[in-house]
């Protein structure tokens, strides 16, 4: 996924390109679990240009950001396929495509393809200077024959570690290995990849296309089918990707495994475990990305391809659809995001037990945790799912805002949880039944409200308490533990995980949160001074409010010119990316990435930083960034949707310019 972010990235810096007809997804074989395809990366590097964010990548006080952007891009591209980013980029006259593939029995790998048809002797040209370059700096060619044609074998020798920018919490140690890709010319399409066995399958393909193809995939098409429904007639994605998720993720689990697995305890795999427990169901997801073709900056359509029925755990993802979305009248004017969405607590309280147990290992743990709240004598005493989920409502409100200036705990979330009518009660009681005998919780008055919070700790060595599962990328901040950045069969962490005795001494991930019961709602918030906003205006609703905002506003248009005014759906988002991109920028800039509290942030840094054994580093310099009130004007309002459908879900959003 990491190498896929960054080659969107790196196209985004493209010159002008020729179109082809697109046939990426005939010549990648039904193995690939990753697919992202440019249709006409001519056209796209036009329209780019001429969204807010390509105009932001040209504003001049960018240029020096944006050089060390391309030289980080440039060395992960040679790194990966032997290629520059400026041949990538200057050398198509068609489609380009990139994709992940894993063979039964074989090493995955990844493969990016070229049509580079009307350019061939500047291809030939570029790729002997290119070789030339990389023979001078100690990289070793060799060549083999396949079908008549050349392969040209790149082994680089081991590089030293990457330079960390900003804070290093812990000493890690690296073993540097040499690498290899691989590229040939076949039929006009220039062929790289890292594992020589699937450049040779992609050149079958091309010359004969026997066997099933992505296109031939049950998921691939309907996917796209959906997507491409939902378009206006004539226009084509700028941008079309797919991934079959659980066997992506397993595949990036066997690659991690190769040369950091020796310091990892050995657990099941989390994606075995997802399927197990039902989630093979959700067959593919996959999208398309339309820029400046339709009435907005962007729009993009996700299809999450799921048949039911379904079993076991996956029965969580049971989304009620309402045609209120209207956002109460308490809601702040100033808030960052805005996010309305229908579950049923109830049935994810149901169906998330036997998840529980797989993922730790011990059949019967959630029951013995329920049964415990309920019976230990020493314990709260209560039902959990009785005297508490039963009193939950379908309807969360979310909503973040920033406080100046930007500091690593600078956002602030409330969830709220609208509770069923007449239910306030109830829920207060159960709160304070199970918080009451906590020796680890306390209470702070706010006028009535009783705001329950952890009680102070200690600090301890731990920066980031996080769930180790093994394999998955850190996308939820220091919940998951993340692969290196630097690349895996580059790089070895050294370090040992740490024990799981020492767990206990980690500080909770939100040592200033707080959960309260008020006016019909649940609230947890991760800053009890934003909580008491919130609550002020519980009582005393009145004076702006966000469905005033004009940002609000204009996004709402939006969604009535599309008729989801009358149409029920379970999800609906709104978001200023002026704010909600402010905080990331600035610990960017700062270079503070690593140790940002921010949503953005945290799912930014399993891209732009590296975490090892209890380690976070940034990797990229962002001290040439200018302020970011110099460039706020580039930041407009994005908006999405979700609507559950018989096999699936789907989800649509936008990006408008900043007014």
């Amino acid at each position: 996924m990491i190498r896929s972010i960054l080659l969107v990235t790196a196209t985004l810096f493209c010159a002008s390109l020729h179109a082809a007809s697109p046939n990426a997804d005939q010549i990648f074989p039904d193995a690939t679990k990753g697919f992202l395809a440019f249709q006409n990366l001519k056209d796209f590097g036009e329209h780019w240009k001429n969204t807010q964010f390509g105009k932001l990548l040209d504003d001049p006080l960018m240029q020096d950001f944006k050089k060390e952007v391309q030289k980080q891009l440039t060395e992960r591209m040679e790194n990966t396929f032997g290629l520059t980013l400026d041949g990538i980029s200057s050398l198509p006259s068609g489609e380009v495509a990139f994709g992940m593939i894993a063979i039964t029995n074989q090493t995955p790998g990844y493969v990016l393809t070229l049509d580079v048809a009307e350019k061939r002797k500047e291809t030939d040209e570029y790729l002997d200077n290119l070789t030339k370059k990389l023979v001078a700096l100690k990289v070793k060619k060799t060549t083999e024959t396949y079908k008549g044609q050349q392969i040209t074998i790149l082994t680089f020798p081991p590089p030293e570690a990457p330079k960390a920018f900003g804070n290093t919490r812990v000493e890690i140690t690296f073993e540097p290995a040499e690498r290899k890709a691989y590229y040939m010319f076949f039929q006009d399409v220039l062929i790289a990849s890292d594992q020589i066995h699937l450049l040779k399958l992609i050149a079958d393909r091309i010359a004969n296309q026997t066997g099933k193809s992505l296109a031939d995939v049950e998921g691939y098409q309907v996917v796209m089918k959906r997507c491409i429904s939902d378009m206006p007639a004539g226009v084509q994605p700028s941008i079309r990707w797919y991934i079959e998720p659980l066997d992506y993720g397993e595949s990036i689990r066997v690659l991690l495994r190769g040369p950091v697995a020796q310091n990892r305890r050995e657990k099941p795999s989390i994606f075995s475990i997802l399927k197990e427990q039902g989630f093979d169901a959700v067959r593919g997801i996959g999208g398309t990305v339309s820029v400046k073709t339709e009435e907005h900056e962007a729009v993009y359509r996700v299809f999450v391809y799921a048949q039911k029925p379904y079993r076991l755990a996956m029965r969580m993802f049971n989304f009620p659809e309402n045609t209120n979305f209207t956002p109460p009248n308490w809601m702040p004017d100033d808030l960052a995001r805005c996010t309305m969405l229908y579950v049923d607590p109830v049935s994810i309280f149901d169906n998330v037990g036997a998840l529980f147990d797989a993922i730790f290992g011990d059949e019967g743990m959630w029951k013995g945790i329920l049964d415990g709240l309920e019976r230990d004598p020493y314990g709260p005493k209560i039902n959990l799912r009785e005297e508490l989920v039963a009193n939950l409502g379908t309807r969360i409100l979310g909503m973040s805002r920033y406080e100046k200036p930007i500091t690593v705990k600078s956002e602030s979330l409330v969830v709220a949880v609208e509770l069923k009518e007449g239910k306030e009660s109830a829920m207060r009681a159960g709160v304070e039944k199970l918080f009451g005998k906590d020796e680890e919780k306390e209470f702070t008055m706010y006028k009535t409200y009783k705001i329950w919070h952890r009680k102070p700790v200690t600090e301890s060595a731990w920066d980031n308490p996080m769930i180790e599962i093994e394999g998955v990328p850190n996308i939820f901040g220091n919940q998951l533990e993340p692969p290196p950045l630097v690349d895996v069969q580059t790089y070895e962490v050294a370090k040992p995980v740490q024990q799981e005795d020492e767990d206990d001494d980690r500080p909770p991930t939100f040592p200033d949160g707080g959960i309260v019961v008020a006016q019909g709602c649940l609230l947890l918030s991760t800053n009890r001074d934003y909580l008491k906003v919130i609550l002020d205006r519980l009582d005393a609703p009145g004076g702006a409010t966000i469905r005033d905002a004009v940002e609000y506003k204009s996004v709402d248009r939006v969604f009535a010119g599309w008729g989801l005014t009358e149409k029920p759906h379970f999800f609906q988002f709104f978001a200023r990316t002026q704010e909600t991109m402010m905080p990331t920028y600035e610990m960017l800039r700062k270079n503070q990435m690593a140790d940002s509290e921010a949503v953005v942030a945290k799912l930014l840094n399993a891209i732009l930083s590296s975490e090892g054994d209890g380690v976070r580093r940034q990797v990229l310099d962002g001290s040439s960034l200018p302020a970011f009130e110099r460039v706020q004007h580039y930041f407009g309002r994005v908006g999405a949707y979700g609507v559950s459908e018989e096999n699936g879900y789907f989800i649509k959003g936008f990006a408008l310019e900043k007014e």
